[in-house]
């Protein structure tokens, strides 16, 4: 299956090779949509509840879930849920080469997020000095190709803030020990649901129509506040240990 996008239009092409399910299913949810135990650690920022952004991601929102067709086929994650990834840590169930730092791919989970957690506060009091302290910001670009999600395309305001996101991302991964091996090409987004079944045809169509008319309200400016160290135990809540730069 390939994807094609715009800022409002994604398309999709069916192949013999593509899973009977979108990717995430049945790791992160049953196939009926139920949310399942996927535990671990990860850098975010979370979109402040007073963000610019939030009316827009609002109205996304209710038009999904009470849309009489595309709300069967996808599955909405909570609203205080909604974060930008900025480095991935490392999830317990993947321990393929690259996803994990070299020697501690047999670590327990909370021995490894212990370990990451000295590295980041020491990383986090440095990033003032090395001009990598919030607010960044942010804009969007556009709507993902929704083949494993529905969510947010979004880049720094302007090239010299994703310079600065990049550096960040940089930091951090070296930091932790491994650099993910699509460290280079990562894309920043914010996650609003999962995909329980593929979008095709006329279901696509009717997707792309809801991108059409709440994109206007979304293409904006917005500022994120401090990176933070969170634990989690499935895709609905990421709970913060600590803003990197606070102090202990």
């Amino acid at each position: 299956m390939s994807t094609t996008t715009t800022s409002t239009v994604t398309t999709t092409v069916v192949t013999s090779q593509r899973p009977l399910y979108p990717i995430g299913i049945p790791e992160k949810f049953s196939a009926d949509g139920v949310v399942q135990r996927f535990p671990g650690n990860t850098t975010v920022c979370h979109v402040p509840a007073d963000s610019p952004l939030q009316p827009g991601m609002n109205a996304l929102h209710a038009s999904l879930s009470s849309h009489p067709v595309l709300s069967k086929l996808i599955h909405l994650l909570p609203k205080p849920s909604w974060h930008m990834t900025v480095v991935d840590g490392v999830r317990d169930t993947e321990c393929e080469p690259g996803m994990w730092p070299p020697g501690m791919e047999k670590l327990p989970l909370d021995e490894c997020t212990r370990e990451f957690s000295k590295k980041l506060r020491a990383v986090g009091l440095e990033l003032e000095r090395e001009g990598l302290a919030p607010p960044y910001k942010m804009r969007v670009r556009g709507f993902d190709p929704a083949v494993i999600g529905i969510g947010l395309e979004i880049e720094g305001a302007n090239p010299e803030e994703e310079k600065r996101l990049r550096r960040l991302r940089d930091r951090v991964s070296d930091a932790l020990g491994f650099r993910a091996p699509n460290h280079e090409t990562y894309g920043f987004h914010i996650t609003m649901a999962y995909l329980m079944r593929h979008i095709d045809g006329e279901n696509r169509d009717a997707l792309n129509e809801v991108f059409a008319q709440h994109l206007p309200a979304l293409q904006r400016e917005f500022d994120l506040g401090p990176l933070e160290f969170c634990t989690f135990e499935n895709m609905y809540a990421f709970h913060r240990l600590f803003y990197l730069g606070e102090q202990d």
